[in-house]
């Protein structure tokens, strides 16, 4: 898989300059480099080193790989071990070690003729030269591009050659993860300073010299939305109109061709008055980078969402291709996408059922973040060609509509899984960049590897929920799936849900044999799924309503949870399996928790069903019909909320209008009667009995029958 466009932003890391002395001693026999003859350390661009005028040659990739790890954690030790399994992943420890040491030998006879070699070793550690031993660019180019001054920024853009280790490659994962998101980390700082740098020039009254920088910008950030407005308003301001409006045009061909969106609405203002007044609100001499004028200065959002933790929503990706016929495959690596970064706990993800009403959208992203109470944004498009795949993704600050990341991922059309934990990697490492690696690979969740069956589970996901023959065809869909992959844990996750919702949905009644094989996928899904948070849920959720099993369903969907606590609908299906057993309160609280994640979730009805479920067990009987009535208004005839209003009318003796839900139910589901409701109940209710009294009494009173006619 090819990668490209790096672009990213982050908070500095600050190592500290720490020499051998505080572990890893210099090496007996190791020359020493004299004052005017330090190492000379390039990453910037591809490997180069060098000892004043004599360059070190003829290094192999693996040791120039070594040679870059360790120098960037200079101040300390890295075990031999940890190196040997990095940098050779592919073969058993033993071959790995003697690897390591081939290495060593070949980065000290590669240094010998410059100086010396850079690393230093002392036991099971290998070490780096003390920071006052050798020169980074890298370092130099951090400590310079957070300065304020313009000769700084100047001599930082001038050491950034190009992407660091720029054609660096070799067969490790985890070694390309690490070397990605310090791609990211620079690119995005080199970002900043170009910004940075313009509006310094301009400040100065430098517009040419802010003018080039600008264009050094959006060439290098082709998605970065205000480098394009800054570039437009300079060209304005020295009187290049026409070149400003070109300007304009690239940025919306741009925008609409790698992410399917328009521009953002200070961009469009912008070039209207570019049209209208040429410079209007562009200050003689320039302007800092963030003295917008005060009609296009974004208001702040004040975020009340989980103010804790770092939030972000992930939009529905745009498909871009000529086969774009259906939403399935760009849904689905959306959803695989936000369930991924779900999985890390300081992050705070917003359902991505609640962003399907911004699909296809030009909207202001300040207003998406506020709407749905994120700090940012993700959105994305992707684009198939015969095999192959392209995905290009955007994280903005939706405080401010900020530009923060963006990247291209290219890759083989089966390579779609590993480009989607890409996708999650880079955006959790952008929001943490101290995020350890490994904290990120834990998060990612790999459902199957057979591209067929993950699309054919994608087609079932729509299905299952609509109707009884849709729930069957997305049982075939899922049947399939699993023949394909036999370890498909979601598969047999969401083919026990089908089962589920026939149930619930009464398509057959609660006693039909056939409804245990939806008992036996439910627990294959448990099985097979035990690091799958979606299996997990979905299978917790139907042991508990198809069997009773309320605590192994309850245990796997707290499982569930502790994989991903950004699942609402682990949440919510908690909440009913806690409703069910008596805890109110707590089958409560997982509600509120399910609405803070999705707070525009189109199944809200569904999240209100288990907070009226919740105010029935606890004998609130008011509370509950009030959220029932929330379900109701949205979806008048779900049966599930029909049969909890049905109760809920004869506890409360509203005797009439109890009578017309019996009318309505009885309407779409003819089996209806006393009888079915206790052997539907019976089974979820089994540790509530005061609870399944309480339905049936209420159920009596507002007139529902005996026996079905």
């Amino acid at each position: 898989m090819e990668q490209n466009g790096d672009r990213s932003h982050s908070l500095r890391r600050r190592r500290p300059d720490i020499g051998p002395k505080h572990g890893v001693s210099r090496s007996v026999g190791a020359e020493v480099p004299t004052a005017s003859e330090k190492l000379k350390l390039s990453l910037l661009g591809s490997f180069s080193a060098c000892f004043g005028p004599r360059a070190v040659t003829a290094l192999p990739k693996k040791a120039q790989a070594l040679v870059a790890y360790v120098a960037l954690h200079e101040g300390r030790g890295i075990a031999r071990e940890q190196l040997a399994t990095l940098l050779w992943p592919e073969i058993g420890n033993d071959h790995a070690r003697r690897s390591l040491r081939d290495c060593l030998m070949a980065v000290r006879f590669a240094f010998r003729p410059a100086g010396a070699s850079p690393l230093a070793t002392e036991g099971a550690s290998i070490g780096f030269l003390a920071a006052e031993d050798f020169i980074l660019d890298l370092r130099q180019f951090e400590a310079l591009a957070h300065s304020t001054a313009t000769a700084d920024l100047e001599a930082a853009a001038a050491l950034y050659r190009d992407e660091f280790l720029h054609g660096l490659h070799i067969k490790s994962e985890a070694f390309d993860e690490w070397m990605l998101v310090e791609r990211r980390r620079l690119t995005a700082l080199m970002s900043d300073l170009l910004f940075r740098l313009a509006a310094a020039r301009a400040d100065h009254g430098d517009l040419e010299g802010a003018i080039e920088a600008a264009r050094r910008l959006t060439t290098f950030d082709s998605l970065r939305e205000d480098g394009h407005r800054l570039l437009i308003r300079l060209l304005a301001q020295v009187g290049q109109r026409s070149a400003a409006l070109k300007q304009y045009a690239l940025c919306v061909d741009m925008l609409r061709r790698e992410l399917g969106v328009a521009p953002e609405p200070a961009t469009t203002d912008l070039a209207a008055s570019v049209r209208e007044s040429g410079a209007r609100d562009l200050p003689a001499g320039g302007r800092k980078a963030d003295a917008l004028p005060e009609h296009l200065r974004p208001a702040v959002v004040s975020l009340s969402v989980a103010p804790h933790k770092t939030s972000v929503a992930v939009l529905p990706f745009v498909d871009l291709g000529a086969e774009a016929t259906q939403d399935h495959f760009a849904d689905g690596i959306a959803e695989d996408v936000s369930i991924t970064l779900g999985r890390v706990p300081w992050l705070f993800v917003v359902g991505s059922s609640s962003a399907v009403p911004y699909r296809g959208l030009d909207t202001d992203i300040r207003r998406v973040g506020l709407e749905l109470g994120v700090q940012y944004i993700l959105r994305g498009s992707l684009r198939r060609h015969r095999d192959r795949l392209r995905i290009v993704v955007q994280l903005v600050n939706a405080a401010h509509g900020e530009h923060v990341w963006a990247e291209r991922f290219d890759g083989e059309l089966q390579e779609v899984f590993t480009i989607q934990d890409r996708v999650a990697a880079q955006v959790s490492a952008t929001l943490a960049p101290a995020l350890q690696s490994v904290e990120i690979r834990r998060s990612q969740r790999k459902p199957t590897a057979n591209l067929t069956a993950h699309d054919l589970y994608l087609q079932a996901l729509p299905k299952f929920r609509m109707t009884f023959e849709e729930n069957r065809q997305a049982l075939g869909l899922l049947q399939r799936a699993i023949e394909l992959d036999p370890h498909y844990s979601a598969a047999y996750g969401l083919a026990a849900r089908c089962y589920q919702f026939q149930r619930l949905f009464g398509w057959v009644i609660a006693s039909d044999s056939r409804l245990e094989e939806g008992v036996r996928l439910a627990h294959m899904a448990g099985e097979l799924g035990k690091d799958d948070s979606e299996a997990l849920w979905m299978a917790g959720i139907a042991l508990a309503q198809l069997a009773g099993e309320l605590e192994h369903g309850g245990a796997l969907i707290e499982r569930s949870l502790a994989l991903n606590p950004n699942s609402a609908s682990a949440w919510i299906s908690g909440s009913f399996v806690l409703g069910e057993i008596g805890e109110a309160d707590k089958a409560l609280s997982y509600f509120d928790e399910a609405q803070r994640l999705n707070p525009l979730d189109s199944m809200h009805h569904i999240q209100w069903l288990a907070a009226g479920f919740a105010q029935m067990s606890a004998g609130r009987h008011r509370e509950a019909a009030h959220a029932v009535d929330r379900t109701l208004r949205a979806r008048p005839t779900y049966t599930p909320a029909m049969r909890l209003k049905i109760s809920l009318c004869g506890l409360l003796r509203q005797k009439t209008e109890g009578e017309e839900w019996v009318r309505r139910l009885v309407a779409v589901n003819p089996d209806a009667s006393l009888a079915w409701f206790q052997t539907f109940w019976k089974l979820p209710l089994r540790y509530n009995p005061d609870l399944l009294d309480r339905m049936l009494e209420g159920a009596r009173r507002a007139g529902l029958p005996e026996r079905s006619a």
